[in-house]
């Protein structure tokens, strides 16, 4: 009964040191159980000193946003529009792309007449940074050959307007433009707000002084803002980002984990973020796909080394996609930051 109870206390032992990191030699009145020694930690994961450029996703990038009459501005002077069924003028020049002479707003008066137009307000999904300048674009035409001057752009910002170069028009659709780098008013820089109340428009009179017959039209009115943003969407930034080293005396399976410990943070800057997560020599590099994705709704992910692996494993970001939250990071709620938190760990399968 006690060699019986012995055997018994041996093999308990067995059971629970094998689910262990870490294994012992034990000895029982029975026999001695060999078991390897412990020497440290069975895998060692160490961040790499280079990794993934988040920075990077606040660079600014330049682009640009057209704005398109929405409303009628502060003047609607120039009388005629074409067709006359009862629209207003500024869905006369509101096309996306010109319509010719389908819809267009015309004189035939000698003294100059004046439209302006409101346009909708930037919205920070799409535009956002600083503002290099704003151009006011004009597609206008006479229906003779033109002896005076008989067209510009023309805005209002700020309370005060203020007009473009005076251009001789063609008896063919053209278009023609005048930029603004600073705000004509205050000579400093465009703000968000200013865009948000600018109303764009055009002046116009007819081509030949003394001729009644002729006039003077404008088919298309926009302006373009060129300004410097983050990208709203763009691909994951990709390096190196642990090395995964079994111990040379282990011999077992291992499970590894990353983690992404800083979610609350990173919502606040990013609508979703996808990193593509690949493991050298793990059992996930030999499947399709390689890799596993660490999302802000998953936030984690694990791959598997078989047999203790040899020698140093790579865990890598090699893809992925993310989204803003806006362009405009002047907007985001406190504590936000684009730089992922992320935690590896080893453990025994």
């Amino acid at each position: 009964m006690k060699k019986r109870l012995y055997i018994i206390t041996a093999f308990i032992l067995a059971l629970i040191l094998g689910g262990g990191i870490y294994a012992y030699a034990y000895t029982t009145g029975l026999e001695i159980i060999n078991i390897t020694e412990p020497t440290g930690d069975i895998a060692a994961t160490n961040a790499t000193a280079a990794q993934p450029d988040w920075e990077s996703i606040l660079r600014p990038v330049e682009d640009t946003e057209d704005f398109r009459p929405n409303a009628a501005g502060d003047e609607t002077a120039i009388w005629s529009l074409y067709p006359n069924t009862g629209e207003e003028h500024w869905e006369d020049v509101d096309d996306e792309t010109s319509d010719g002479d389908d819809t267009y707003v015309f004189t035939d008066r000698n003294t100059w007449l004046e439209d302006l137009y409101n346009t909708a307000n930037h919205s920070t999904q799409t535009a956002a940074g600083t503002i290099n300048y704003v151009d006011v674009y004009m597609e206008c035409r006479v229906t003779a050959n033109a002896t005076q001057l008989n067209a510009y752009t023309h805005i209002k910002t700020n309370g005060a307007e203020h007009d473009g170069t005076s251009e001789n028009l063609t008896t063919d659709y053209e278009t023609y433009s005048y930029s603004w780098d600073y705000n004509p008013q205050t000579t400093d820089n465009w703000t968000w707000d200013e865009i948000d109340a600018l109303q764009i428009g055009v002046r116009l009179r007819r081509p030949i002084p003394g001729d009644a017959n002729e006039s003077t039209l404008c088919t298309q009115v926009y302006t373009e803002v060129g300004f410097e943003a983050p990208p709203l969407t763009g691909n994951t930034p990709t390096h190196d980002l642990f090395e995964v080293t079994p111990h040379a005396d282990y011999t077992g399976d291992l499970v590894v984990n990353v983690y992404l410990a800083n979610t609350d943070n990173l919502t606040k800057a990013y609508k979703n973020l996808n990193m593509e997560l690949y493991l050298e020599g793990s059992v996930e590099a030999d499947k399709t796909p390689n890799y596993r994705v660490l999302t802000l709704e998953n936030g984690v992910v694990s791959f598997t080394i078989v047999d203790g692996g040899s020698g140093t494993h790579t865990l890598s970001v090699t893809g992925g996609d993310y989204t803003l939250t806006s362009r405009e990071p002047l907007e985001w709620e406190t504590w936000w930051t684009v730089t992922p938190e992320l935690y590896c760990e080893a453990r025994q399968r």
